[in-house]
Order: structure tokens, then C-alpha cells, then sequence
């Protein structure tokens, strides 16, 4: 059990390098964006961020109970050592989500994902390998239908925090769903795919770059806009808030495309992940991040779209 722990450090590890950062400093990093976050989503939301702190820890376990991966593990572990590595890596998982309860006196909450952290040890999902969730995107490959199946249970919940908003009449909450449905779209941009399935489309990099935020565009503005909907109606003071932010928003999706291909078929480089993220807390700097992802994609692109 100790030999499959440090396996899976080492290739945690080596992702950290390849994506041009060190280990250890990206250790940190996330340890600070997880209680910055953590504190953020209790100062906006209140009582609220309770339910959706707990739900997300729970999301992130389920994430280890897919059905594949713990066939295998069944197979290489007997019975009573798959249980304890399961429970072992559900801790290591969770522990930081029961520590910030208990740190905000939630100890119910706290309570109910220690419960859950050992129940979900003993339960394996059962997913029909046959059945295919349907998608409004499976004409077009690939992001979409991709990330669209693999994250489909998080825009029913940005749908009820909207309700939610209009509900207890907050306005904030309402625009905290619509900036998560389009982090999880912009999302979709993060794989990389083969160099084939960009050299199949046959087309000039401009032509590719244009199609590609063509279509991002118009899915993300099709997935948001209930929630658009609902708080331009029951909002409609602040209509023209709902529109700066959703545009803004539209402008990252389209930014995370151009820093997909910016550094095609490579995965995104730490230097262009820092350059993202200041455009995303300085929106003024994408004047400069927007040319300058566009430029590099043009050049990325036409090694392989050089008709």
C-alpha cells in the first residue's frame, strides 16, 4: 500500500514539472488557493457556502470511485487492503475540507463528510458502459461533447443557485453561478488534443482560431443563458451588470482558447497560466494577454495548418 501512495506522488510530481513548475512550489500554491477560496466562498455566501462546501467535498471523493479504476485496484489489493487504501485516500482528500469547518465551527458538516469519506471506501459506482449522455454539441468534436459529459451534474446545480438567488433576492449568488458555468466551459479548453485533430480540419490558422471561438462562444452563451435570463428578468435593474459580465466572461472562454493553442501540441506553460490569471484579476490587461495569445497561436498553428 505504501509503494501505490508514492507511485502516485511521483506521478503527481512529474505533471507539477511538465507543466514548468516545482513540485514543491506547487504544493504551496494550492494550499493558498484553497483556503483563499475557501475563505471567499464563506465571506460572499454565508450560510450558503455551508451546503456548497460540503457538496464539493463530496464531488471531489466521487471522483475516486469510478468504477475502472477500482476494479483494478480490487485486483492488485486484497479485500481488507483495498478498503483501508481507500479509506487512506479518501482522508488524504478530504482532510483539508473537515479542517476548514471545524475551523468556521461547522462541525455537523465536518461530521457528515467524515461519514461519508468512509462510506464511499465501500462503494464503487456502476456506470453502464453502453449509455452515452446525450449532449446538444455532438455534432460539433470535441471539447464540448467531452467536457459537456464529464461535468453535466454541475449545471444543474448553477441553475438552483440561481433560483436560489432570485428566492432570497441575491443578486451576488446569482452572478457567482453564471462566473462558475462559464469557468466550467472555459474549462473545456484544457486538454490538448493530438496534433492529427487539428491538421484534419484543412483550414488556414486564422480560419481554425475563428471557428474554434466561434463555437465556444455560442455553447457557452446557449449553457448560461437561463441563468442570464433569470436575472436580467427578476434583476432587471441591473441588467446592463448581467451583460458587462457576461461579455467579459465570453472574452476569457474565447482567451482560454488562444492559450491552448498558444503553445499547441505542448500543454499550457507556467509563465502563460500566470499571464491568464492576471488578465482574470486585472480585466484592463487584456489588452495585452488577448494579441498576445492570439500572435503565439497563429505561430503555434501554422507548423501544422501551413496551407
Amino acid at each position: 500500500m505504501k509503494s501505490y501512495f508514492q507511485l502516485q506522488v511521483r506521478m503527481l510530481n512529474r505533471h507539477f514539472i511538465d507543466f514548468g513548475i516545482p513540485p514543491f512550489l506547487a504544493y504551496i500554491i494550492l494550499i493558498v488557493i484553497f483556503i483563499s477560496g475557501s475563505i471567499f466562498l464563506f465571506e460572499k455566501l454565508g450560510d450558503l457556502a455551508l451546503y456548497i462546501y460540503t457538496f464539493s467535498g463530496i464531488s471531489t471523493l466521487l471522483k475516486l470511485n469510478e468504477r475502472k479504476r477500482n476494479t483494478f485496484l480490487r485486483i492488485a489489493f486484497k479485500t481488507r487492503k483495498y478498503i483501508r487504501l481507500r479509506i487512506v485516500e479518501n482522508l488524504v482528500i478530504i482532510l483539508p475540507f473537515i479542517a476548514f469547518l471545524f475551523f468556521k465551527e461547522a462541525y455537523w458538516y465536518g461530521l457528515i463528510l467524515g461519514i461519508v469519506t468512509f462510506l464511499l471506501a465501500y462503494i464503487t459506482f456502476e456506470i453502464p458502459l453502453n449509455y452515452s449522455i446525450p449532449t446538444p454539441f455532438g455534432k460539433y468534436p470535441f471539447e464540448f461533447p467531452i467536457g459537456f459529459r464529464k461535468t453535466f451534474f454541475l449545471f444543474p446545480i448553477t441553475y438552483f443557485l440561481t433560483y436560489i438567488s432570485v428566492t432570497v433576492q441575491n443578486f451576488n449568488l446569482g452572478i457567482f453561478s453564471l462566473l462558475v458555468l462559464f469557468f466550467i466551459t472555459a474549462s473545456f479548453y484544457s486538454k490538448t488534443e493530438d496534433a492529427f485533430y487539428v491538421w484534419i480540419f484543412k483550414r488556414n490558422p486564422e480560419c481554425f482560431l475563428k471557428e474554434k471561438i466561434k463555437i465556444g462562444v455560442i455553447f457557452s452563451t446557449l449553457l448560461s443563458l437561463p441563468i442570464i435570463t433569470i436575472l436580467t428578468v427578476f434583476f432587471e435593474n441591473r441588467f446592463l451588470i448581467v451583460i458587462i459580465i457576461t461579455i467579459l466572461c465570453l472574452i476569457y472562454v474565447s482567451q482560454s482558447i488562444l492559450a491552448k493553442y498558444a503553445e499547441f501540441p505542448d500543454q499550457k506553460s507556467l509563465p502563460n497560466v500566470i499571464l491568464f490569471i492576471i488578465s482574470i484579476s486585472f480585466p484592463p490587461f487584456l489588452v495585452v494577454t488577448l494579441p498576445y495569445f492570439y500572435n503565439k497561436s497563429l505561430t503555434q498553428l501554422k507548423q501544422i495548418l501551413n496551407d
